[in-house]
This record gives C-alpha cells, sequence and structure tokens, in this order.
C-alpha cells in the first residue's frame, strides 16, 4: 500500500519530467505530462487517488459491522439543533460510501426547513445555506491529532461539487478519542477552527464553523468515525450516538428522491445511563436531554 502512495506521490514532478518528452518528442515520456497536467488542473485528484488506493486495504482486513462493533466512547451528534443527515447510514442502501473503505460509515449533514429547503436566499450564496457558519463541536473528549485551517471556500450552487483546492476534505479537524477510536470532521468553514494539534478537547466543545471548504456541492458537514488519523488508509466504524433524537424530515424527497430510513436503529447495547442509537439517510436529528431518550 506504501508503494501505491509512493507512487501518486511523484506524479507531479513525473509531469514535469514529460515536458521534455513534448519538446523533444520523446515515444510515449510525453504522457507524463499529460498526467501531470491532468493531476495540477483536477483539484483534489491527488486525495481522490490516494483515497482509492486506500480501499484496496479492504482486502486483507475484516471491516467492522454494526452487529459486532460495540465502542466504550459515548459520542453525541456534533453539532446544536436540528439537522437532517443526507447522506450515510449503518446499512449498504444508504450508506455514505459503502465501497470506499474509510467512508463506509459516514454521515454528511445540512439543515432543512419543512420545505425541503437547505438555503433561504440564492444558491450560489454561501451565507444563504441554514447550516453555514454555525457551530461544530467534538463529539467526545479526545486529543486533536491532525488540524487543517488554510483552504478557502469553493463555489457553491447547491447541485454540482465543486473542490477549489487540493484537498478534497478542506478544513478538517481529527480527534483520537480511544484507542483505534478517531473521529474526523471535514468541509469547515475557512479560518474557523479553533483547536490545534495537540489540544485535548471536551465533548460538547466548539472546534470549528460549518462551512464549504474541498469537495462540496454545499456548505455541509462531513463527520466520521474511523480506525486510525489517516482519511485514506483507515477503517470506517460504526457509530451509535448516545441520547439522540430523531425523526423523519418533511418534504426530504424534494431534496433528494433515494430511499430513507424509517427511524432509529437501535445499537442492542446499554451502556451507562443511555442507550445508543444508529441514525441514517432523511432523519432529523438531534441531541437529546442526557436523562431521558426521546423519538418523535
Amino acid at each position: 500500500m506504501r508503494i501505491i502512495f509512493k507512487i501518486v506521490r511523484i506524479l507531479y514532478p513525473l509531469g514535469a519530467i514529460g515536458v521534455v518528452g513534448l519538446i523533444f518528442s520523446i515515444p510515449y515520456l510525453h504522457l507524463l505530462a499529460w498526467l501531470g497536467l491532468l493531476c495540477f488542473c483536477h483539484p483534489g485528484f491527488y486525495h481522490t487517488m490516494r483515497q482509492i488506493a486506500g480501499s484496496f486495504c479492504g482486502v486483507y482486513r475484516t471491516i467492522p459491522r454494526k452487529e459486532n462493533y460495540n465502542s466504550t466512547v459515548d459520542y453525541i451528534l456534533p453539532f446544536n439543533g436540528k439537522w437532517t443527515v443526507v447522506n450515510g447510514g449503518v446499512d449498504k442502501d444508504f450508506s455514505h460510501s459503502w465501497d470506499v473503505e474509510t467512508q463506509r460509515f459516514a454521515y454528511d449533514f445540512i439543515i432543512m426547513d419543512d420545505n425541503g429547503n437547505s438555503h433561504k436566499g440564492h444558491e450560489t450564496i454561501r451565507e444563504s445555506y441554514h447550516c453555514y457558519g454555525l457551530d461544530i463541536l467534538a463529539p467526545a473528549d479526545g486529543v486533536v491529532v491532525k488540524a487543517s485551517n488554510y483552504h478557502a471556500e469553493s463555489r457553491v450552487n447547491g447541485k454540482k461539487a465543486y473542490c477549489d483546492t487540493w484537498d478534497i476534505r478542506g478544513n478538517f479537524v481529527v480527534i483520537k478519542h480511544a484507542e483505534n477510536e478517531y473521529s474526523g470532521l471535514a468541509h469547515l468553514a475557512a479560518g474557523s477552527v479553533a483547536v490545534r494539534v495537540g489540544d485535548f478537547v471536551k465533548q460538547g466543545q466548539v472546534i470549528g464553523k460549518c462551512g464549504n471548504t474541498g469537495n462540496t456541492s454545499q456548505p455541509h458537514l462531513h463527520f466520521q468515525l474511523q480506525s486510525s488519523a489517516s482519511f485514506f488508509t483507515a477503517q470506517g466504524r460504526p457509530i451509535a450516538f448516545t441520547n439522540v433524537e430523531a425523526r423523519q424530515k418533511p418534504n426530504y424527497d424534494k431534496l433528494d428522491g433515494r430511499p430513507r430510513v424509517d427511524s432509529l436503529q437501535r445499537a442492542g447495547q446499554e451502556h451507562g445511563f443511555s442507550e445508543k442509537f444508529f441514525i441514517g439517510r432523511g432523519l432529523e436529528v438531534e441531541n437529546g436531554d442526557a436523562d431521558q431518550l426521546t423519538l418523535f
């Protein structure tokens, strides 16, 4: 796997070598120039290739399933208020990206009104989107092991995805919560990341704001639980939330015509004062009261 990554890392300098092939009409060598040009002109191509390479790790190891993975950490939703799951679930039919090992159990969250709209105002203006600029929270206690805060916002039109930087995650934070359990929170607003590598964060602490950086069609939060700090080679982990409230979002199908889950799924195990539940596409979710779980 490291060999694959090394190959990807040298695509850019190989492109420069390929220019020599173009100048002197050296057979086949000029093809490297076109490869290098693709890497340079297509934002996010480098990280997309690394992600694809990382997926091959799944051939050599068993991926956790919702039935056999039990975390000792109590996770809350990484935001305040009611947000809607537009991608994600613990079953294949609702998965964010079932064939991409690190993102198999990932989630994308936005805020929708009950008319099925994610914005009020022009769809090309980031600030028109209900979730843009809102606080993003640490889902559990932990230590920040990676953070990026220098990517500019991508263009937005609510339909087509743009990536106006070289990292598909945009600005992001990775937090280690326990051995082999890290959370990744991506697409954070430019300049909003409020933590640094090495910082200890408490559950519910603000780590940044929802943005539109990286590969995205509209402002949203990408959230996932993974087995290591690497976005590319880690295993995705199914994450069951503590004290979560949920309902089917009215008029969700106006935004997304795909099938959606009916309700929360019980994780099947009590832990401490609460039970844990899996969420999924089409549900409007929020953190509930610590003393009472409500399904509505």
